[in-house]
């Protein structure tokens, strides 16, 4: 088995889940995250520093190609006021077994922020290029910022047992009247090792980083943090 079961953090969308048979007889997965991080970066913005979060997602099956995903999220500053909730809706059809496209319907609720909370829609598709490269890109309207953001990222991943793998994420990103900012935005990656405990628990640990491209006046950001995962 490839995967085991894990949400793989906050805000991550298109997420592996053990499906579980409910009265009407569609798929049914659920999964439950919760972690702490030295920082909360989104979309290249440095929100919150020593952050905790917290995440529930529920996948249901609709076909052997389309899924619809569910979720609500918290993220709380350990040593100060942010903190940030949200809710989203995620459909997504799958095309050869290979290409992925979807759509999403996202609301945040922040306080103490540089960004504005608000309604975000985003398109995305994914294209599994072989078993271990997969080629991801999103464009999302963000209406509580009134701005533009666009993403390309390619993702690496490796078994190391079977019980353990690691993730590599490298992307960079495009924005237009992103508060202040338009044009290149950031080049981020991220690098994550999961262990399962068993098909139902896993632990996540994880360090990322955001260089700032057109800005020369952000600091780029280096952070870490560990995932707890459970699916029930």
């Amino acid at each position: 088995m490839k995967y085991v079961a894990f949400l793989g953090g906050i805000f991550c969308a298109g997420s592996s889940t053990v499906p579980a048979e409910v009265d009407t007889e569609i798929p049914l997965g659920i999964e439950a995250v919760t972690g702490l991080r030295t920082d909360y970066v989104h979309r290249g913005f440095q929100l919150a520093e020593s952050a905790l979060d917290f995440q529930l997602e529920a996948e249901v099956t609709l076909s052997n190609e389309t899924s619809l995903h569910l979720g609500l999220a918290h993220l709380s500053e350990s040593d100060g006021d942010f903190n940030e909730t949200t809710s989203y809706l995620e459909l997504s059809h799958t095309f050869n077994k290979k290409f992925t496209a979807g759509t999403s319907f996202t609301y945040r609720d922040r306080n103490e922020s540089i960004l504005r909370g608000g309604f975000d829609l985003g398109f995305y598709t994914s294209y599994l290029i072989n078993d271990d490269w997969r080629w991801r890109n999103e464009l999302n309207f963000d209406l509580g910022v009134e701005g533009v953001y666009l993403n390309s990222e390619l993702e690496w991943s490796q078994v190391i047992s079977d019980k353990s793998f690691i993730t590599m994420n490298a992307g960079v990103s495009y924005v237009s009247d992103y508060l202040e900012r338009n044009g290149l935005n950031d080049f981020h990656t991220r690098l994550t090792y999961t262990y399962a405990l068993s098909d139902q628990i896993a632990f996540t640990p994880f360090i990322g980083s955001s260089f700032q491209i057109d800005d020369q006046d952000a600091d780029d950001i280096f952070y870490g943090g560990l995932w707890f995962e459970v699916i029930f």
